[in-house]
């Protein structure tokens, strides 16, 4: 087909397109109008964004998300959509054993679970479309999701984690909103550096981020000493990586719980070097991640590495 039939072939299509086209120079002339992103928290999550933090089982994520909720929520709502805590043990976590004192929250934090008549539902297209119903009914813009390896692992999707990552990115185009979500690492040595790589399901939810950090311990404050540092960022520049990571400590102030800063150190003077066989363990892990997001079957895994399928399947469940 000649060069002209092809443009009046193109010409006849209907104007309607999936893509919107300006020169570079009028995207940055009209972006420039819009004021920039508002930090929500520090400089490690700002309006607009998926943001990821993620740490291993036990370490503070879902305090120090509450901690994060509460301060957002003195200036505007917020919506914690809480998968992991039944309101008993939210309500044990901010009472003063002693005392029986309860933390009071600001009226802008509305926590949610999974409603006792509604049941439960694991289809992410019906748990993205109640989270979006929820923002709309309580006028938020800010949510804050607890967490995402817990939806993903009751999912029957074999990568459950891109696909819902994908529709919480729509979610947050269409309703103008800020979110993060929280994650566990998979089994990993816990005082290495934290990476990308820690992150479960790392390549099918990175990948999707605007933002990322994390929650590691503190070997030089034990069992308290917590450290957050700073993975990924787009909106800002890296303030919290590995040569300034914010150090801190779990604390329980009469009622209240949460992440106490301290200041900063390197990563390096927080965290322990590994013996020969965990760099063993955790290269197998790696390769085992690696393999899974190229799709190998668990089967498939184990004849190659020449591990046993119980240990790969183990892996898989939280990778």
């Amino acid at each position: 087909m000649m060069e002209q039939e092809v443009k009046a072939s193109f010409e006849e299509v209907n104007d309607e397109t999936m893509f919107a086209y300006k020169s570079a120079n009028e995207w940055i002339d009209e972006a420039k109008q819009r004021p920039d992103p508002t930090p929500l928290w520090m400089n490690l999550w700002y309006e607009g964004e998926v943001c990821c933090l993620f740490a291993d089982t036990n370490v503070g994520k879902s305090i120090y998300a509450i901690q994060i909720a509460e301060e957002i929520a003195k200036t505007q709502p917020v919506l914690y959509f809480d998968f992991e805590m039944s309101d008993k043990q939210f309500q044990m976590r901010y009472t003063d054993a002693e005392t029986k004192e309860v933390h009071r929250f600001p009226e802008g934090f509305g926590r949610l679970e999974f409603s006792r008549n509604g049941g439960v539902l694991f289809d992410l297209d019906s748990i993205i479309e109640h989270i979006e119903v929820e923002c709309v009914r309580r006028n938020a813009k800010v949510v804050i999701i607890d967490n995402v390896t817990w939806i993903c692992n009751r999912n029957e999707s074999g990568d459950a984690a891109g696909a819902l990552m994908q529709l919480l990115i729509s979610l947050k185009k269409r309703r103008n909103l800020s979110i993060l979500v929280l994650a566990h690492t998979p089994k990993r040595y816990i005082y290495a550096p934290l990476t990308q790589n820690s992150l479960a399901g790392s390549k099918r939810i990175a990948n999707f981020m605007d933002s990322m950090f994390a929650i590691g311990l503190n070997k030089m404050d034990r069992p308290h000493g917590r450290y957050i540092k700073q993975i990924k960022v787009r909106s800002s520049e890296l303030l919290y990586g590995e040569t300034n990571v914010i150090v801190g400590q779990l604390v329980k102030e009469g009622c209240y719980i949460h992440l106490k800063h301290l200041g900063t150190a390197t990563e390096k003077e927080l965290i322990e070097e590994p013996d020969d066989v965990q760099l063993k363990m955790e290269e197998s892990r790696k390769q085992i991640r690696e393999l899974l997001d190229q799709k190998k079957t668990v089967r498939e895994i184990a004849d190659q590495l020449g591990i046993s399928k119980s240990y790969v399947s183990k892996l898989a469940k939280g990778a």
